[in-house]
């Protein structure tokens, strides 16, 4: 039976600190095959936990304004229905949506709750189906936005908006691939100096990731118009696009063909990549799927390294400061996989 490391291995488990060079924030991380998350310090000390056992593993988790635990169960074909739960600080559960949810979800400042769900749809614009294929056939993406009682203020069916990616960017769908888009990421934009230049990018409106065709967009949230996209030819089955202060959006790009990952800054009014992470040699950083980066308050980045259960922290000038290799071990005795990785100001976990 699988354990979750102990205090020992979780502080053996930083294999790097260069404590004047980080971000003295709190990192939150979930494995794959356990129903708990855990928040730990940059020297490996368990400051929390959060466990919250229903049968099906925890994608993602996050930390909520207030103090509560957002975690997601996916929705799996066959497996599992999806299913959101909010827990409080003692693991108590407050909130359950059942909903076939997988990957993301964001919080507005209203209060309302953003989810990325699942449909099983019919579309031949995108998907031709084999003589066996069930019906209805293509696996299709759509966001559901809820207010905290649970009433419906919002759906957007991606599945509708398919055909209009072409408008942007030259996108060829995965006929092969029963799920076309494998949407990854739902975030909400904020003030940002890029939307004051530019409504495509105003506070309010929505970042996607379309990993299965190299495409990151944007969703006008009053037309329900898709009115931004870029990627293909760049980047490789990317995840966790995410707006930055300046801006600019950073995304894990996870060069799935290439084998090297990257971690990229990118202008999205010139399309220019203005950062870029690359590992030396660049193969030694790669997770052919999911991950995540985020940057941190001192102007480094912090990324996981989903596949190989490794989070590290990079200076611009790309020096690893922090590094930790996921002590939650698989059954051939190997990292588990860490989905995506989120670090958080101490100040924002007192709240707990």
């Amino acid at each position: 039976m699988l354990q979750p490391a102990t205090q020992q291995e979780l502080k053996s488990a930083v294999r790097i600190h260069e404590a004047d060079r980080c971000d003295d924030s709190l990192v939150l991380y979930n494995s794959r095959h356990f129903e708990a998350a855990n928040l730990v310090d940059l020297e490996g000390k368990l400051v929390h936990s959060w466990s919250f056992v229903q049968g099906g593993t925890w994608h993602y988790a996050e930390l909520l304004p207030g103090g509560h635990l957002g975690a997601i169960i996916k929705e799996e074909e066959g497996k599992h229905a999806g299913m959101y739960i909010e827990l409080d600080w003692d693991s108590r559960l407050v909130r359950r949506i059942d909903v076939p949810v997988h990957h993301d979800f964001d919080v507005r400042p209203d209060g309302n709750i953003v989810l990325l769900c699942r449909e099983y749809v019919d579309n031949p614009a995108v998907y031709q189906p084999g003589p066996d294929d069930p019906a209805p056939n293509t696996k299709s993406d759509f966001y559901l936005e809820l207010t905290p009682d649970d009433n419906v203020a919002w759906e957007w069916h991606s599945d509708d908006h398919a055909l209009s990616l072409k408008d942007f960017v030259e996108v060829s769908f995965p006929r092969h691939q029963r799920d076309w888009a494998h949407t990854n990421t739902v975030e909400i934009l904020p003030d940002n100096p890029v939307g004051a230049k530019d409504e495509r990018f105003r506070a309010g409106n929505v970042l996607f990731s379309m990993r299965q065709v190299d495409t990151v967009g944007v969703i006008d949230k009053r037309s329900g118009e898709i009115v931004w996209a870029w990627g293909p030819g760049v980047l490789q089955k990317q995840h966790m696009p995410t707006i930055l202060e300046n801006g600019n959006i950073l995304i894990f790009d996870n060069g799935t063909e290439a084998g090297r990952s990257r971690v990229l800054e990118v202008d999205p009014l010139s399309g220019e990549i203005v950062w870029q992470y690359v590992a030396d040699p660049p193969e030694a950083f790669f997770s052919g799927s999911r991950g995540s980066s985020e940057r941190l308050r001192n102007g480094n980045t912090f990324v996981a390294e989903s596949n190989t259960g490794r989070l590290f922290e990079v200076t611009p000038t790309g020096e690893i400061v922090w590094e930790f290799v996921n002590p939650d071990l698989t059954e051939a005795g190997k990292p588990m996989a860490i989905y995506r990785a989120m670090r958080y100001p101490r100040e924002f976990c007192r709240r707990g």
